[in-house]
């Protein structure tokens, strides 16, 4: 039962590293997505300004808007990134439960087993004082 519970502490721990790293998978790819989205703000940005202000070149503004189109496409695709990175993470996350569950389960049948042998143990030492009492008794009262 030992074995099975260390086997479990030790499925819980590399369950715990890879929901980890999942999870600072997650971390990264949203923090990615957010420098996606302002960089693409500042491109709009400085297309608004430069229609407004002095001017752009038709070619200018082609191309510039032709990027800001494909950062558009960019910050999608890694929606979908993250997406993904948020389903592994609730995998993982599911996994870590059952496999914490299951450790639990073979904690409490040990500490059980711990408990009814310490019983055990508490009764074969009163059946062994209770005999040496009777032994005494019997002895006072033979004269």
């Amino acid at each position: 039962m030992v074995m099975l519970r260390d086997r479990a502490e030790e499925t819980l721990s590399a369950t715990t590293q890879a929901l980890g790293t999942v999870q600072q998978s997650l971390q990264q790819a949203m923090a990615q997505q957010q420098k996606l989205q302002s960089y693409q703000c500042e491109y709009q940005q400085s297309l608004r300004q430069g229609m407004t202000g002095e001017g752009m070149s038709v070619a200018h503004l082609i191309n510039h808007q032709a990027f800001i189109v494909s950062l558009g496409h960019v910050v999608k695709q890694h929606e979908s990134h993250i997406d993904r990175c948020e389903q592994a993470v609730d995998r993982a996350k599911r996994r870590w439960i059952d496999d914490k569950q299951r450790l639990n389960a073979f904690e409490t049948l040990l500490d059980r087993r711990q408990g009814a042998q310490a019983l055990q143990e508490i009764r074969r030492e009163q059946k062994l004082m209770d005999e040496c009492a009777q032994r005494v008794s019997q002895r006072r009262v033979r004269p």
